[in-house]
């Protein structure tokens, strides 16, 4: 019995350890030619909490250091309507200034959010960027940019309340994002060194 307790106390503990570990990511906000908001599902045209948290991040920097534009990166993946053009009408309506805010569209996973950003990028001669996404998501997202070859910061809203009511279940989902990503990743570089 007293084994019991020591397998399910380190079980704990390795749990813990990988919430944790997740979530304290750094962030490095600040000066740069361009944010990047990451969609995500955005169901019946509502936009989900979670995206909102990152549209009011993006809002937030873009006051604080006067970004030359913030890029919304997200196809229609749970509505007709894009994520990015649900994004963009959520910080026109916030005081961004619309011919401030680009559009990339054509996105249906965190691997083509990048690459087509990144191509956003090019067309407007943009270098640096700093990532808006949600703590649990940075670990993976880092990982797809420096396999892409992409090197820029990253900021979120560090709140304990989204992380108890909104990220703790997608934290575990994560292990599963990362193995499905592997391979999407591997597509995108095989077609990026073809094209």
């Amino acid at each position: 019995m007293v084994g019991m307790g020591w397998i399910m106390a380190a079980a704990a503990m390795a749990v813990l350890t990988y919430v944790c570990w997740l979530h304290a990511v750094v962030l490095k906000p600040g000066k740069a030619d361009a944010l990047i908001v990451l969609g995500y599902v955005s169901k019946d045209g509502r936009i989900h909490p979670l995206l909102k948290e990152r549209l009011d991040e993006a809002c937030k920097l873009f006051r604080q250091y006067g970004h030359k534009y913030i890029i919304v990166s997200g196809g229609a993946v749970g509505s007709r309507r894009s994520e990015s053009e649900l994004m963009k009408k959520y910080l026109v309506e916030n005081g961004v200034p619309e011919k401030r805010v680009l559009e990339e569209d054509k996105s249906y996973n965190t691997v083509q959010n990048l690459m087509f950003s990144k191509q956003l990028m090019a067309q407007y001669q943009l270098e640096s960027f700093i990532i808006i996404t949600n703590l649990f998501h940075i670990r993976r997202t880092k990982y797809i940019m420096h396999r892409l070859g992409m090197a820029g910061g990253f900021s979120a809203n560090r709140s304990l309340r989204s992380i108890a009511v909104f990220q703790l279940k997608l934290t575990f989902l994560e292990i599963r994002a990362f193995r499905l990503t592997l391979p999407i990743i591997e597509r995108a570089i095989h077609d990026q060194n073809d094209g």
